[in-house]
């Protein structure tokens, strides 16, 4: 830890350093929503588009002897294609490149959504307007505000768990359990039986979905399933093909993506062949007048270098607000193949970037996605909102071309900081606030963590097989990471056989693959009623020797549906290195510094902020006051 703490700050004072060395008056760009991007660029005279303006600031980047930065004014941009900056973008000769909201925090909107007008009315609410031919989206915005695709039965959002998907449907019996997971899943499909009370309001299929926590009893992820028919004689639905854990007693889904289920404001339905979609808005008055935009990309702006040796950096995004992006349902819940994945703002062979003040909100899939070599960024004062997916994720799970040798990529000396991330898993289960899977050396400090389907933080490693010896694998390790002064609250929203705080597979006996937790709240960890999986813990180690040696030093668990911590087989939980836990006897109060746990006073006043936490066991539930509004 020593040795990790020498590093991160010789980066951060190389960061100090740089940023002095830069002493010349800056070299302004202007851009405003009522510019031209044939004029000039300067404040009497700006440009029209963030585009332009980022090939004027390029161009002053090639010799600049001054920071060159690019003043937005307040007002929607909308951003048709990805927002790329490479090693050409970076600054260079001591100096950098900053966007910046002239206005503050969140002034300057970042937009990656297309408004539609035109809308006909149809019957029954419903209303319907043309998409340009090979338009699909998989998810949709009315006036800032996320809405879902058409599904039975109805969406019942619970007021203390927003980020649940419930009401679910509940099978009857369903496809046994695969024994070979390959050759089984490639030999067709599977079906369930639903109860008589759950026929669909239609049986015909078209381009229905089903989602589904398969298994029965496992609510820990939940699958998308193409329906191929539905017999409501015999109360039988088929599927394109059999999940891997089968389908048993009592497993929870629901379907949706067809007509005939859009029945309620805020359901939409994209007949992509007919390239038509079909929506029941949320507001009143004429849809044109509501603001309702699709999402044209899955990442907004995308940083991405030549290499490790050549990085994009000396970068700074500062009080912008990002929004709007779409999802994937194709790819992984997680972040192993990154590289194809959506996020808000995507990073790939960076250094000394900063995302400073942003408002990051509805975005498909992840709000800050950090794949493969990235080194010595910063996240800090940020917002991140409704993201689809995740809030951040650190992630080096990429290989070398042959898939088998270590890859030279690190992502490591990265930092998130007193930043707010909450309501994220809107779409997809296996979700959470922060991601660490194989990186080493990061820093999460200061952050309210809140509102999350299932993991507040989650760390991942060399996953190999599972209940046996340690795997040598070519990914890098998850160790050295520190995670302090983090507030952590209602998480665990829509699952079971989970924790708050969550690590697993870091394949470690012997292998120093060691992490710390200091300073650290965890309330209210909980799921809906309908789940039937082992209670969200406040701390869960899973996976069998795979999650040893971790170190856990004033930590308070209050609230937990579960055990406050849980140890998958006892190896993990026994070899913990504790001092002042709440589980375990002794536990001390006056040694948590409750003043400073949580957001600092520095967070922008414009998105809230929060109070200096009190005693986690004084904090009035959230059932006796009312979720701040977004």
């Amino acid at each position: 830890m020593q040795q990790y703490q020498r590093k991160k700050c010789g980066a951060w004072l190389v960061l100090f350093a740089t940023a002095q060395a830069c002493l010349g008056a800056e070299l302004p760009v202007y851009v405003s929503p009522t510019g031209d991007d044939a004029a000039a660029g300067t404040q009497a005279a700006p440009f029209r588009s963030v585009p332009r303006a980022q090939e004027a600031a390029r161009a002053l980047a090639k010799d600049m002897r001054a920071d060159v930065v690019v003043h937005l004014a307040p007002g929607v941009y909308r951003i048709e294609r990805v927002l790329a900056f490479t090693e050409a973008d970076s600054g260079r000769n001591g100096c950098r490149v900053i966007y910046r909201s002239a206005a503050g925090p969140g002034q300057a909107r970042l937009l990656g959504s297309k408004v539609l007008t035109g809308w006909q009315s149809c019957s029954n609410g419903i209303w319907k307007v043309d998409l340009p031919p090979k338009t699909l989206f998989h998810t949709l915005y009315e006036n800032g505000q996320r809405v879902h695709k058409a599904r039975f039965p109805d969406l019942e959002v619970h007021p203390d768990m927003p980020t649940a998907l419930g009401r679910y449907l509940v099978t009857v019996t369903g496809s046994p359990k695969q024994t070979d997971k390959t050759k089984e899943r490639q030999k067709g499909p599977g079906w369930l039986e639903f109860r008589p009370e759950d026929v669909p309001p239609v049986t015909t299929v078209t381009k229905m979905r089903m989602q589904i926590f398969a298994g029965g009893k496992c609510d820990w992820v939940r699958e998308i399933q193409p329906v191929v028919a539905i017999d409501p004689q015999s109360n039988r639905l088929t599927t394109a093909s059999t999940p891997v854990f089968g389908i048993g007693t009592g497993a929870r889904f629901f379907l949706e993506d067809e007509l005939g289920f859009l029945n309620k404001p805020g359901e939409f339905f994209v007949d992509e062949k007919a390239h038509t979609l079909y929506y029941m808005p949320l507001g009143q008055g004429h849809p044109d007048t509501l603001g309702i935009a699709y999402p044209a990309l899955s990442r907004l702006i995308q940083l991405q270098g030549a290499s490790r040796e050549q990085c994009a950096g000396q970068l700074v995004f500062d009080g912008l607000a990002l929004e709007e992006t779409d999802c994937a349902p194709p790819l992984a819940l997680w972040a192993y193949d990154g590289k194809r994945d959506g996020a808000l703002v995507w990073m790939n062979n960076t250094a000394h970037v900063e995302l400073r003040n942003c408002h990051l909100k509805n975005g498909g899939r992840s709000g800050v996605m950090l794949i493969g070599h990235n080194t010595d960024n910063l996240v800090t004062g940020c917002w991140i909102e409704h993201m689809g997916l995740n809030g951040v994720s650190l992630c080096n799970k990429s290989l070398a071309p042959d898939k088998k040798s270590p890859t030279a990529d690190r992502c490591e000396s990265n930092r998130v900081h007193n930043t707010h991330i909450s309501h994220v898993g809107e779409l997809h289960t296996y979700a959470e606030c922060v991601t660490i899977f194989n990186v080493s050396h990061n820093e999460v400090d200061h952050c309210q963590l809140d509102n999350s389907v299932r993991y507040a933080l989650t760390l991942r490693g060399n996953t190999g097989e599972q209940y046996g010896p340690p795997v040598s694998t070519p990914f890098p390790p998850t160790a050295g990471n520190r995670f302090h002064h983090v507030r952590i609250e209602r998480c665990g929203q829509d699952g079971g056989d989970m924790g708050a705080l969550h690590a697993a597979a870091l394949n470690n006996p012997g292998g120093g693959c060691t992490n710390t937790f200091e300073q650290i709240t965890i309330t209210e960890t909980r799921a809906i009623p309908s789940v039937k999986d082992i209670a969200p813990n406040g701390i869960f180690l899973d996976w069998p020797k795979m999650a040893m040696d971790q170190v856990f030093r004033h930590v308070q668990i209050v609230r937990s549906q579960g055990a406050q911590f849980r140890s998958h087989k006892p190896e993990n939980g026994e070899s913990a290195r504790t001092e002042n836990v709440s589980w375990q006897p002794g536990f001390r109060e006056e040694l948590m510094d409750y003043g400073h746990i949580g957001l600092t006073a520095d967070f922008p006043a414009a998105y809230g902020g929060q109070p200096a936490n009190q005693r986690v066991s004084e904090v009035v539930p959230p059932g006796a006051a009312a979720l701040r509004s977004r």
